[in-house]
């Protein structure tokens, strides 16, 4: 079921407002017909045209009729209502999630009938209805949501900025996996078939330093995103990332700088037993 953005005139009757520029008038009979088309519809309690302004404004109940019915009846009377389309960019989506957020605060704008976000491209489209909606209020919309909206001369740059995010994001990985690497190799030493000879202690804490630009550098991208969805008091795929991670890596930071935390918990491992030999 799609949302409409209307105007709620009346909450504890749930009635609803809503103008509609209508086109193919021609004289005061057309707009007594589009009353009467209107009129007879189910849920309208009240219609009226203005024929010199070409606007109908119509009182209705949103839980029996919608805006597509009301235009619907305007076109079965011979008429036209004056629908735009309106395409865009928009930045910073990063999952379904991202993509639902933006369509919802989309949709929340009067005289905005439809609205679709394509995640693959950034792009978004708005049906809405003309005189009743201004591109900035569906670019504010779009801001309100906690993303950013690309205008049609911005997109070379947007595209040089993808191209940097990209070769960043290249970067990160290459650092990320190479760090991890050495991390895999230090924690499990026994598994490669040798013995660091390094005191434990120490090695941990080496440890514990090659993993901090793991996740500060390489995954500060989840931070920034999860930070831009708290300021809008939302929750995203970053949130999860960030939550996740940051349990791992502070649990890690907590046993490696102040194990005696964890030593009422019960003995701890201090070392690796030797390998046992084969008979």
């Amino acid at each position: 079921m799609r949302e409409f953005g209307i105007e709620t005139i009346n909450e504890k009757e749930q009635l609803a407002r809503i103008t509609i520029s209508v086109t193919g008038m021609a004289c005061a009979s057309c707009a007594l017909r589009v009353e009467r088309a209107l009129s007879k519809k189910a849920g309208v309690m009240e219609a009226g045209v203005n024929f010199a302004a070409e606007k109908t404004s119509v009182v209705y109940d949103p839980t029996t009729t919608n805006p597509d019915d009301l235009i619907g009846a305007i076109r079965d009377a011979g008429y036209a209502a004056d629908v735009r389309e309106a395409t865009f960019g928009v930045s910073g989506l990063t999952c379904a999630s991202c993509v639902g957020r933006v369509e919802r605060a989309l949709t929340k704008v009067p005289g905005v009938l439809e609205a679709n976000v394509n995640l693959a491209n950034e792009r978004a489209t708005v049906e809405y209805l003309a005189g009743e909606v201004e591109p900035r209020e569906l670019e504010k919309a779009v801001e309100g949501a906690g993303y950013g909206v690309i205008r049609e001369g911005e997109r070379s740059t947007v595209e040089h900025s993808h191209e940097r995010d990209y070769r960043k994001l290249r970067t990160d990985f290459i650092l990320a996996a190479a760090l991890t690497a050495v991390i895999l190799v230090g924690s499990l030493p026994h598994m490669f078939e040798f013995m660091l000879p390094i005191p434990t202690g120490w090695l941990n804490l080496g440890l514990l330093l090659l993993a901090t630009p793991v996740q500060l550098w390489a995954g500060w991208r989840f931070y920034r995103g999860a930070w831009a969805a708290l300021k809008h008091g939302q929750a995203n795929m970053n949130t999860l990332v960030v939550m996740g991670t940051s349990a791992a890596y502070l649990y890690s930071v907590v046993a490696t700088l102040a194990p005696q935390v964890f030593a009422a918990g019960g003995p701890t491992c201090t070392s690796i037993p030797p390998r046992l030999s084969s008979p």
